[in-house]
């Protein structure tokens, strides 16, 4: 979501966890579609309602074969096949506030593109992002990677 030249980001983290900058967003949950999902994880942890449908930023799909936890320890540790969307809204009305009943976002802002920008690469799950943000990925195109048990990744 932008306003101007400022992008809407979320501070979240677990407990215990070091708090990052993040886009909001979330999974999509049983019987949603995408642009369900999207409306409310958007609702969940900014407050905002989307109003306007949104524009595909890029796609990434991702075939994990570490033995990771998904949920910050929350899971048994698996690989896994996600496919991320990332989207620009158009169009929202409400006032930001972090809102969260999971208590993972605690603080819900737009935040100056450049600033934005840092926050993001300090993430590394958010490469990409910060890519579609500098101008470097073409709108609405499709990434894959592939991390190896091993360490190596390899990306298309």
């Amino acid at each position: 979501m932008r306003r101007g030249d400022e992008i809407l980001l979320v501070r979240q983290g677990l407990p215990g966890e070091e708090p990052h900058w993040s886009l909001p967003g979330g999974l999509v949950e049983e019987g949603e579609l995408v642009n369900e999902g999207l409306a409310r994880e958007v609702l969940e942890e900014t407050g905002v309602t989307i109003v306007e449908p949104a524009r595909l930023a890029f796609v990434l799909q991702v075939d994990n074969r570490r033995s990771e936890p998904l949920r910050a320890g929350r899971d048994e540790p698996v690989g896994y096949l996600a496919t991320i969307l990332v989207l620009e809204v158009h169009g929202w009305r409400g006032v930001v506030a972090a809102r969260d009943p999971e208590g993972v976002v605690s603080d819900a802002d737009f935040v100056p593109l450049e600033d934005a920008i840092r926050r993001l690469r300090s993430v590394p799950w958010h490469a990409f992002t910060v890519r579609y943000l500098e101008g470097e990925l073409v709108p609405g195109s499709i990434h894959l990677q592939r991390w190896h048990a091993d360490g190596r990744v390899e990306t298309w």
